[in-house]
């Protein structure tokens, strides 16, 4: 970031968070007026708190509102990732005519690496982890920015020396975008992720153009031709595209065929082949080690993005017989008496439970799932679960509502902890069996995160 751009300047950010500080770090350092607004009482955020007073000069801030009086004189209000664009008093800012940006925003106007976006309701992680082993495999520094990476501030904080940056983008990021450029937007599916926020798949499709409104015929977009309506969002759109499928495109037609510019399976899904108007290469992916079809979807949207960058081939196979998978997502943990035992934990939804469960369409599961109550339609995998579920798990506050929904289609139990809820699965297991951790639910029943459910059944497996 420019040193002078925003030295004596009054920059506002609203919401305080691990990428929100580092931003306030950055900007602080560069001279800037920096004041912070946190919706959250000071205890709920008592370490970045901490964090932010050890600034000097000091940052002036407040705690358990966002008072209109404490954003009307600044110059630029930095709204954070996750927080909300109809969030109060953004409207009196609005009317006062001051300059509202997220900090993906602000900050990409900086960067001078090429970025690819990436964005959708599933397999955004995965498609990120994936592009960022292909690249590092063809000797590229990559900076990532997403679930399991750094704030994007950092990039700037640290002089980190980027060939590329990664940026996975959540639905709220994209509220706010207004020039943000990547050289490669990446769309992995369409379906609102948060009803209460996007009703409909209008809705989200809404802001999810924005990502797509800066590009130009020197960028790309990469998505799921699968999906009907990502191919309405890229419509008219002059950026390249290259897609993905599951299927030959040969079956859509000699016409289609020709023109078709991506990748998709072959050979019973055991290769993927790409090809443009430069080329065709096929892999083999015989040896992935990822659970699912969907993870399939993942690996051709990444190998998109590498061709696109000019990978060699050798590399994106080495990546394809090599990628561990990403922690909490369909995570191999071990193989106990023949059991396999997976760590899904980052499955928060009931759509991302039914993507697990299809994952493993041949072998009898012992489901694990639970957490939060939302109140979530989980009737609409009572078929799924009738078919495949050996064994159904419950545990947390969701428990008894998922009962009510699937507690007729499996031998069910309900648990009081989650250890018991492990231990009782396994030994509920036969050789040749599946024990899936796939709450269907957030974590913050039991846990802070999915992150720490994930690593307490990894830790009571070892235990086993």
């Amino acid at each position: 970031m420019k040193p002078s751009m925003y030295s004596g300047k009054k920059i506002v950010i609203m919401g305080l968070g691990k990428s929100s500080l580092a931003l306030t770090k950055l900007l602080h350092s560069r001279g800037a007026i920096v004041s912070v607004s946190e919706l959250n009482p000071k205890d709920n955020v008592a370490e970045l708190a901490k964090d932010l007073a050890a600034l000097k000069p000091d940052v002036e801030a407040e705690f358990g509102k966002h008072s209109p009086a404490f954003f009307l004189e600044a110059d630029t209000v930095v709204v954070s990732s996750g927080v909300r664009m109809d969030t109060k008093p953004l409207d009196e800012v609005r009317a006062k005519g001051i300059a509202i940006v997220s900090d993906i925003e602000l900050l990409s106007r900086e960067i001078e690496a090429p970025i690819i976006a990436i964005a959708g309701t599933e397999g955004k992680t995965s498609v990120a982890f994936l592009v960022r082993a292909i690249l590092e495999s063809a000797k590229k520094n990559v900076f990532y920015c997403g679930d399991h990476g750094e704030p994007l501030a950092n990039l700037f904080l640290k002089n980190t020396k980027a060939d590329y940056v990664v940026l996975e983008l959540s639905a709220y990021q994209l509220d706010n975008l207004q020039k943000f450029r990547p050289h490669i937007a990446v769309l992995t599916a369409m379906q609102p992720p948060f009803p209460e926020r996007f009703p409909s798949v209008e809705s989200y499709a809404q802001i999810t153009r924005h990502l797509l409104r800066g590009l130009d015929d020197k960028c790309f977009i990469v998505y799921n031709f699968r999906d009907a309506n990502l191919k309405s969002i890229v419509a008219g759109n002059p950026a390249a595209k290259r897609v993905y499928r599951r299927k030959d495109p040969a079956s859509l037609g000699e016409d289609v065929a020709k023109l078709y510019k991506g990748s998709w399976l072959a050979s019973s899904g055991r290769e993927l082949v790409w090809k443009d108007d430069q080329g065709r290469a096929v892999f083999s992916i015989r040896n992935l080690p990822l659970f699912g079809l969907h993870n399939r979807d993942n690996l051709m949207a990444a190998v998109n993005v590498a061709k696109i960058l000019g990978v060699p081939n050798e590399n994106i196979q080495h990546v394809i017989d090599t990628f561990p998978g990403v922690p909490h997502r369909l995570e191999f943990v071990k193989k106990r008496g023949g059991v396999r035992l997976i760590n899904d934990s980052r499955a928060t939804s009931v759509d991302a439970l039914r993507l697990a469960l299809d994952s493993f369409p041949l072998d009898p599961i012992i489901l694990i799932a639970g957490g939060r109550d939302a109140q979530a339609d989980f009737t609409s995998l009572s078929e799924v679960v009738k078919t495949r579920v050996k064994t159904l798990v419950l545990v947390g506050e969701a428990k008894e509502h998922i009962n009510r929904c699937l507690g007729d289609f499996s031998e069910t139990f309900l648990v009081g902890t989650f250890e018991e809820a492990v231990l009782l699965s396994y030994q509920k297991s036969r050789e040749g069996d599946i024990i899936l951790l796939s709450p269907g639910c957030e974590s913050y029943d039991m846990f802070v995160s999915y992150e720490e459910r994930g690593n307490y059944f990894k830790k009571y497996v070892e235990e086993i």
